[in-house]
C-alpha cells in the first residue's frame, strides 16, 4: 500500500489537503486560516489499519516525511492491535523521517455535541481554546450532481458489495442481475479477500451510472421494503410526466442504500456547524470545522468504526498540529475493552510536536450527564443521535439511554422529545455487555430517585437481559454452543466487519 501524490488546493476560504492511498484520494477540508501539517503523518495514521488488514507493506513517498517518534510508536500500536485481533498483521513501513514541530499555540478537543465530548469540554474549558467538529466520520454526504455517479458516491463499498453478492432483498437481486460480467467477477474476488477495491469501485460505478440513466427501476414489489423520502415519493407521483427517469432512479438507489450510497449535500452540515460554532463562541472558544471522506475510506476495507475511530481522529489531530489534542473517552476506566480509541493507544498517535490525551475515563456516563445537566447552554446543545446531526430522535437506543438519566436528574428544557411511557421503556433491548453497563448506571440512579415506574421498567429490562445471559452460559458450558450453532445456521453468515477483536463465531 502506497501513500503518494500529496497536494493542497484552496477555494474561497477553504483549503483541501489530499493524498492517494491505495488508489483512493483521501482528503480533508478546513478553513485556510488554520495552518496545516505538510508531512505524511496524517495520512500514515489513516492508512495504518487498512494496510494491517490487507497485510501489505506501507510505503510513503520520500518527499513526504513522517515523524520519527510517530514511526516508532506505530510499531507498538501494531503490536497492540495484532494482539487484540491477529487478523490485523504487523507490517513494515518505509518512510523518510523528519521531526515534527507545533504549528499553532493552544489546545483543542474533538467535539461532536454528544455526552462524552461535551463533558470533556466543560471539564477542561479553562485549558481548551478550540473545538474540532468533523463531518465525514459518523456522517457522510458526498455528491453534488444527481445523475453523475463516481467512485466517491460509494460511501460503504464493503456493505453494498455484500448486499449485491447475497441478493437477499429485491433491490439487490435486481441490481445484481444488471451487473456486467466484469463487475460480477470483481465483486466475487473482493468478497473473498477484500482485494483490489479500486477495481470493484470503478466497475460498479460504471454499471450504476448505466442503471441510473436507463429505464425506470421502480416496481411496487421491488421497493416494498424500502423507506422512501418525501422528495422521492413526490417525484414518483410525477413519474408518468417525466421524460428521463434518471433523477428518480438516483433517489431510489439512495433510499435503498442510505448508508452505502452518498446523498446530495444539504443544509444539515452547515446548520450543525453554525449551531456548534455559536455554542463555542458562548464559551469563548473557536470551532474548527473539518470535513473528510474518511467514512468511505475505512469502509472500503470493511473496518468497523469501533476499530478506526482512534486512527481517524489522530489523522485530524496530526494535520492540525496543536501541541495538545484531547480525545473524549467513550467509556470509563472500569468499562475498558479493546477499542480503536483507548487510553492505551490514543497517546501513541502523537509526534514530537504534539501529545494526544485520552480524557474522561474517570467518569461514568451518568456522571457526565449530571455535569452537563448543570450547564444550561451545554444541555441545550446536546446531540447524541446518529440519525441526524441537529435533532435527537428520542426513539433510538442512544437517545433513550441519555433521556432516562436526564429525567431521573429532573433536568428541564432538554433538547429531546418527551420520554416514552414506562411500558415502552420496559421493552427496550440491551444490545450487549457495554449497553448493560449503561443500563446498570441508569438503574442505580433510578434506585436513588422517586421514579418508581421508570425504576421498575429498567429492572425489567435488566432481568430479561440477565435471563438471556444465563441461557447463553448454559448453552456454552453444558450444551457446548448447540443453540448458538443452530441459530447461526438459520440466520446465515451475516455481514461482519473487521473489528478490534476477532468475531466469536
Amino acid at each position: 500500500m502506497r501513500i503518494k501524490n500529496w497536494e493542497i488546493h484552496e477555494h474561497d476560504d477553504i483549503q483541501e489537503i489530499a493524498a492517494e492511498i491505495d488508489d483512493f484520494r483521501l482528503w480533508y477540508r478546513l478553513p485556510k486560516s488554520f495552518p496545516i501539517s505538510r508531512t505524511g503523518d496524517p495520512f500514515l495514521a489513516a492508512a495504518l489499519l487498512p494496510a494491517m488488514a490487507k497485510g501489505e507493506e506501507l510505503d510513503i513517498e520520500p518527499h513526504l516525511p513522517v515523524s520519527p517518534k510517530l514511526l516508532g510508536n506505530l510499531q507498538i500500536l501494531q503490536e497492540i492491535h495484532h494482539c487484540w485481533n491477529p487478523a490485523l498483521k504487523i507490517i513494515p513501513i518505509r518512510a523518510a523521517t523528519s521531526p515534527a514541530k507545533p504549528l499553532i499555540k493552544g489546545a483543542f478537543s474533538f467535539y461532536s455535541g454528544g455526552v462524552d465530548s461535551t463533558y470533556t469540554l466543560l471539564k477542561l474549558k479553562d485549558e481548551i481554546s478550540y473545538i474540532v467538529f468533523i463531518q465525514g466520520f459518523d456522517f457522510f454526504a458526498g455528491r453534488n450532481m444527481v445523475l453523475s455517479f463516481s467512485t466517491a458516491d460509494i460511501s460503504d463499498l464493503a456493505q453494498i458489495s455484500y448486499k449485491l453478492d447475497k441478493g437477499n432483498d429485491a433491490v439487490s437481486a435486481f441490481l445484481k442481475s444488471q451487473l456486467s460480467k466484469a463487475t460480477l467477477e470483481a465483486l466475487s474476488k473482493y468478497q473473498k479477500s477484500l482485494s483490489e477495491p479500486g477495481t470493484l469501485e470503478r466497475a460498479l460505478t460504471a454499471d450504476l451510472q448505466d442503471i441510473v440513466v436507463g429505464r425506470s427501476i421502480y416496481q411496487d414489489q421491488r421497493f416494498a421494503g424500502v423507506k422512501l423520502r418525501p422528495e422521492t415519493r413526490e417525484l414518483l407521483a410525477r413519474a408518468a410526466d417525466i421524460k428521463s427517469p434518471g433523477e428518480l432512479n438516483r433517489l431510489l438507489l439512495e433510499d435503498a442504500y442510505p448508508l452505502e450510497i452518498a446523498r446530495e449535500k444539504n443544509a444539515v452540515y452547515p446548520a450543525a456547524i453554525e449551531r456548534n460554532a455559536s455554542f463555542a463562541r458562548g464559551l469563548g472558544k473557536t470551532l474548527i470545522p473539518v470535513e473528510s471522506n474518511h467514512f468511505p475510506f475505512g469502509y472500503r476495507y470493511n473496518l468497523s468504526r469501533n476499530l478506526s475511530q482512534g486512527s481517524a481522529l489522530a489523522s485530524v489531530a496530526l494535520l492540525l498540529g496543536f501541541p495538545r489534542a484531547f480525545v473524549p473517552s467513550s467509556y470509563s476506566y472500569n468499562q475498558l475493552f479493546p477499542l480503536g480509541s483507548h487510553p492505551l493507544t490514543d497517546p501513541l498517535w502523537a509526534n514530537e510536536g504534539m501529545e494526544i490525551i485520552h480524557d474522561g475515563g474517570e467518569a461514568m456516563r451518568v456522571n457526565k450527564i449530571r455535569k452537563i445537566a448543570e450547564d444550561a447552554r451545554a444541555l441545550a446543545n446536546l446531540r447524541v443521535c446518529f440519525n441526524d446531526m441537529n435533532v435527537n430522535c428520542g426513539e433510538c437506543l442512544k437517545c433513550l439511554r441519555t433521556m432516562i438519566p436526564l429525567r431521573l436528574l429532573r433536568a428541564t428544557t432538554v433538547p429531546f422529545p418527551p420520554l416514552p411511557p414506562n411500558k415502552a421503556i420496559r421493552k427496550m433491548r440491551i444490545a450487549g455487555a457495554i449497553e448493560k453497563s449503561f443500563f446498570r448506571d441508569n438503574l442505580d440512579l433510578a434506585l436513588q430517585s422517586g421514579y418508581s415506574g421508570l425504576r421498575n421498567a429498567l429492572r425489567s429490562c435488566m432481568r430479561r437481559y440477565e435471563r438471556l445471559e444465563l441461557v447463553r452460559d448454559v448453552d456454552r458450558l453444558i450444551l457446548r454452543g448447540l443453540f448458538k450453532r443452530i441459530h447461526l445456521a438459520k440466520a446465515g453468515p451475516g455481514f461482519r466487519r473487521t473489528n478490534t477483536t476477532p468475531r466469536k463465531d
